[in-house]
């Protein structure tokens, strides 16, 4: 990976929240479907979830999953960090994606409905190959639900529906546009964000188990591995696990014999560390110790 040792990236300078994607809303041409994207992304109070929506438009290109590789003793890295690796999970891969469809209970063309709806999950399903990404149905209706039991019809087609769609009932969700629009939003925006978690920490898993195959010689993996979950944790919010994981990346660092040929990244690398160290050690309320930090360094 190259780098411009003199700027630090944007991708660096945010504070990472967890992303989810939705698909299926007009809002240039639906006015309810504007006015739904504007209760998730706009007026964003202290007291709101913190978390990134982005609305994917048709045909959306996820990026397409690497081969697992089984084994890292022959691996020799090009550079400690792959350039898009933290781009890409602040704005082009979500955690959750949520398909919108306006879908009445009691729509007369409710089968040929179903039938498109599970033609789009199944395209989002092969979208997603290989990737743990979370994929749940909104239906937007104009009226607000009958208590759970009550409504026959809502039972039977929600059972059919997702039966259709190969999706979990936990996964099916129904928001109505009415006056009450912002209480259901906030649910939703709740449940989503339980979900990205559960994504996030699954991903934890992952790259703690890629990181306990390395051995002695992979210093430079390490020192990967170790900023991607402390990245990974930022995004969850648990700053302290963040600010573990950066430690060891930096203690790592100092591992390293420094050369001609790596002495401009292992500097700049230094440099991302350090950043991140400062940011959460205030974020933290240990500024002493983030003053101390740098000077040291």
């Amino acid at each position: 990976m190259s780098f411009d040792s003199s700027v630090l990236p944007s991708e660096l300078l945010v504070a990472p929240q967890p992303l989810i994607g939705f698909c299926g809303l007009d809002t240039t041409h639906n006015l309810v479907h504007k006015a739904i994207w504007d209760a998730f992304s706009t007026n964003k109070k202290a007291d709101r979830a913190s978390v990134q929506f982005k609305i994917l438009p048709p045909a959306y290109e996820f990026p397409v999953a690497k081969p697992k590789r089984a084994s890292y003793e022959w691996y020799q890295p090009k550079g400690v960090l792959k350039r898009n690796w933290m781009l890409k999970h602040l704005h082009v891969l979500p955690a959750v994606v949520v398909l919108f469809q306006d879908m009445e209970w009691n729509d007369p063309q409710w089968s040929e409905k179903q039938v498109q709806c599970a033609s789009t999950i199944q395209s989002l399903k092969i979208a997603l190959q290989e990737r743990n990404t979370r994929l749940c149905l909104v239906l937007l209706q104009k009226s607000s639900p009958l208590p759970p039991g009550e409504d026959l019809l809502a039972s039977e087609r929600a059972a059919s529906l997702t039966t259709a769609c190969s999706i979990n009932i936990k996964m099916l969700f129904i928001l109505p546009h009415t006056e009450h629009l912002m209480g259901y939003t906030l649910r939703l925006e709740s449940a989503f964000l339980d979900m990205a978690q559960s994504y996030y920490a699954l991903m934890s898993k992952r790259i703690r188990a890629h990181r306990d195959q390395l051995t002695a010689a992979h210093t430079t993996l390490k020192i990967r591995h170790q900023f991607k979950l402390g990245f990974v944790a930022e995004i969850r919010q648990d700053f302290s696990t963040a600010l573990k994981h950066f430690t060891q990346a930096y203690a790592t660092l100092d591992e390293i014999r420094i050369t001609d040929a790596n002495c401009l990244e292992m500097k700049t690398i230094a440099g991302f560390l350090n950043y991140k160290l400062c940011r959460l050690m205030f974020k933290l309320k240990v500024p002493r110790d983030a003053i101390n930090h740098f000077i040291s360094k």
